[in-house]
């Protein structure tokens, strides 16, 4: 067996262990609706994935070394996984998304992955926003300690054992019209300005 396979079998059980201590608050103004599309900043993934997995949502993975390691935690967790990426892919998960989303009736999505630029969202939630019919909810995430890999393009953020974790559920946004220049990026701002 290859070290990757090893480490991608290891990996999933070694994040689980860790998350099973943090100690989540979730925080949100109002009642969470039926079906929604949730965003979170990739390098905030591990709480955002681990509050919001008894909701079974869908996930947009990568099909990069990484995804694979992802894939099998939030499988582990109960993520319907979409395999693809903005490079590879990527057009075809987020149909087979769109196409299962009455289904699911939720979605998460780190809108800056899989490889950047951090904190720039990109067009895949709004579209299941916009085809689904379903509201935009950024996600805020905030560890009371943990250390950020400060290489990592991200500034990838782990939690450290026994940590708080508030994640703060910011209001919904509905993306009904397609829009384009200065209008898309006033309401990519909008969206940001919760995460």
């Amino acid at each position: 067996m290859k070290l990757n396979e090893t480490f991608s079998g290891i990996a999933p059980a070694l994040v689980s262990l860790l998350m099973k201590t943090v100690r989540i608050r979730k925080v949100s103004e109002q009642k969470l609706p039926e079906q929604a599309v949730f965003i979170f900043w990739h390098g905030k993934m591990l709480g955002g994935w681990f509050a919001l997995r008894k909701l079974n949502p869908g996930a947009l993975v990568s099909l990069s070394k990484d995804g694979e390691i992802l894939s099998a935690l939030l499988s582990k967790w109960g993520y319907r996984l979409f395999r693809g990426s903005s490079s590879s892919g990527g057009k075809e998960a987020l149909n087979e998304l769109i196409d299962n989303f009455a289904d699911l009736k939720y979605a998460a999505i780190t809108p800056d992955g899989p490889r950047g630029p951090a904190r720039y969202i990109k067009n895949g939630a709004l579209i299941v926003s916009m085809k689904c019919g379903v509201p935009i909810i950024p996600v805020s995430v905030e560890y009371s300690s943990g250390f950020t890999l400060k290489k990592s393009w991200d500034r990838f953020e782990v939690p450290l054992p026994f940590t708080r974790c508030v994640v703060r559920f910011g209001k919904p946004f509905a993306y009904t019209t397609l829009l384009e220049g200065a209008l898309l990026d006033g309401f990519k701002e909008q969206l940001s300005r919760e995460m």
